[in-house]
């Protein structure tokens, strides 16, 4: 098969974006994320991305992109790269390995040009394991247990394609299982003395005190200053919540929008009719060591109400699930850790030093998936 490996043009949108949505829900129910209002969208916000396409006789058959943060590992501030969009043609699985190591060669090359010194990516694990060779081939680490957690059961908004209409049976279980958060909050221990509210600019300086704290223990983690803060969640549309204990901030969660579909909702390029749903993801979420079982569910559940408080809205994370205050909070709400949402981080430093990841790693959930930035939509 005879790849060509070019930059990202605007003629291949439309058949990018079917390369994207045929990728990703191949032989998959669950949900997945979408892409709203192009593929090539999410790429225009971050700066020195990367975008590569595969061509074989005129045809896309895959991609794979890049999207730059920075993160300190071992203590020292690098350029990270992210690879998102690691997808190809379903009709060419078994070319996946070819494909993507020419994919990943390229990429590895544009990174190195622009002072990349690592690249990292999240994947399901089946997926990672199932092309194992290709990764060893490559050079990349893999961390296990990078899992997603759900919960709550109602979108911030859908966007109906096609005349679709959720049936009745789904909506009937879909309210039969909003009982099961309604049970789990009403078992927290009350609060009393905290007291949760919105994040306000005079907040920003204690909320990043708070999150860089905790990010130090986290490797690939960024470090914020108030400034950086606040144009980040400018960037995401992004709102947020504190908790205070005598007037002191004890914990902080940010949290943004991004496109979902599948499941009960159909799926893009596999059924006509189909809708994309709004979910709420964090950007940032940390609760003071001594305060984190009483605080962080309390948080979460906050930031599923919204303004409705008699159904809990979708709020879905990607973590380490060695973070272990983080999944005790998570399942403390009822949220699910479901198998087919098992995944993993892939690691590579273009050093070629060998990496050691001792401790948990930082996710960004905002590049795994494409945040939703347009104005408009409520986030509340």
């Amino acid at each position: 098969m005879e790849i060509n490996i070019i930059d990202f043009k605007k003629d291949y949108e439309e058949s990018t974006l079917e390369l994207f949505y045929q990728s990703v829900f191949n032989n998959r129910k669950e949900f997945e994320y979408a892409r709203i209002p192009s593929w090539s969208h999410r790429y225009t916000t971050e700066k020195n991305s990367i975008r590569l396409l595969a061509i074989s006789n005129g045809e896309v058959v895959g991609s794979l992109g890049l999207l730059s943060y920075h993160g300190y590992v071992k203590g020292k501030k690098e350029k990270i790269g992210f690879f998102v969009d690691n997808c190809i043609l379903p009709k060419y699985a078994s070319k996946y390995n070819q494909i993507m190591f020419s994919l990943f060669q390229e990429i590895e090359k544009k990174a190195k040009k622009k002072g990349f010194t690592h690249i990292l990516g999240w994947d399901y694990k089946e997926k990672a394991d199932t092309h194992s060779s290709l990764y060893k081939k490559l050079g990349y680490s893999k961390v296990s247990g990078i899992n997603w957690f759900g919960g709550g059961t109602r979108p911030i908004h859908i966007f109906y394609e096609n005349n679709f209409h959720l049936s009745i049976l789904w909506k009937i279980a879909l309210n039969l299982y909003n009982l099961k958060y309604r049970i789990h909050e009403s078992k927290l221990s009350p609060l009393n003395d905290v007291k949760i509210r919105k994040i306000k600019d005079k907040d920003l300086p204690a909320a990043v005190d708070l999150i860089n704290f905790q990010n130090e223990h986290l490797e690939f983690s960024p470090r914020y200053t108030t400034d950086l803060l606040k144009k980040t969640m400018q960037k995401y549309c992004a709102e947020g919540l504190i908790a205070e204990v005598n007037k002191k901030i004890a914990g902080v969660i940010i949290f943004f929008v991004a496109p979902w579909s599948g499941w009960m909702y159909g799926k893009p390029q596999y059924t006509k009719s189909h809708a994309f749903i709004l979910i709420k993801h964090p950007l940032e979420f940390a609760v003071h060591p001594d305060y984190v079982e009483k605080i962080a569910p309390h948080l979460l559940f906050r930031a599923m109400t919204g303004k409705n408080e008699k159904k809990y809205q979708m709020f879905v994370d990607v973590f380490d699930r060695r973070v272990e205050w983080m999944r005790k909070a998570y399942n403390e709400i009822g949220a699910d850790e479901l198998p087919y949402d098992f995944g993993v981080l892939l690691v590579k430093n273009l050093s070629n030093d060998k990496i050691e990841l001792r401790k948990p790693v930082y996710i960004p959930t905002n590049l795994v998936i494409s945040p939703y930035t347009a104005k408009g939509i409520s986030n509340k």
